[in-house]
C-alpha cells in the first residue's frame, strides 16, 4: 500500500509541474498575442506614413521636373549681374 501511494504521490507531483508548465505557456502566449497585436498596430501606422512620404515624393517630383521645363533654356547669370543683386541688397 505505501508503494501505491508513492506512486499517486509522485503521480500528483507530476501534474502539478505540468499544471504549472502549462500556466507559465499560457502566461508567454498571453505575453507574445499582446506584443503581436503591437507590432501590427506600428506596422500599420508605418505603412500610412510610407503612403504619406511616397504622396510627399510625388508632388515635389512634379514641382522639380516644372521648375525644371521653366529653366532648361536657362542660363547662368554673369558676374556682373551676380555683383549688380548683391549691390542692391547692401
Amino acid at each position: 500500500m505505501a508503494i501505491k501511494t508513492a506512486e499517486y504521490d509522485a503521480k500528483v507531483n507530476e501534474l502539478a509541474a505540468a499544471n504549472n508548465t502549462i500556466k507559465n505557456l499560457n502566461a508567454i502566449l498571453k505575453y507574445a498575442e499582446e506584443k503581436a497585436k503591437q507590432a501590427d498596430k506600428l506596422v500599420a501606422d508605418l505603412e500610412k506614413e510610407i503612403q504619406k512620404a511616397n504622396k510627399e515624393r510625388e508632388k515635389h517630383g512634379k514641382e522639380v521636373e516644372k521648375v525644371k521645363t521653366k529653366t532648361e533654356a536657362a542660363e547662368p547669370m554673369t558676374k556682373e549681374e551676380v555683383d549688380a543683386i548683391d549691390i542692391t541688397i547692401r
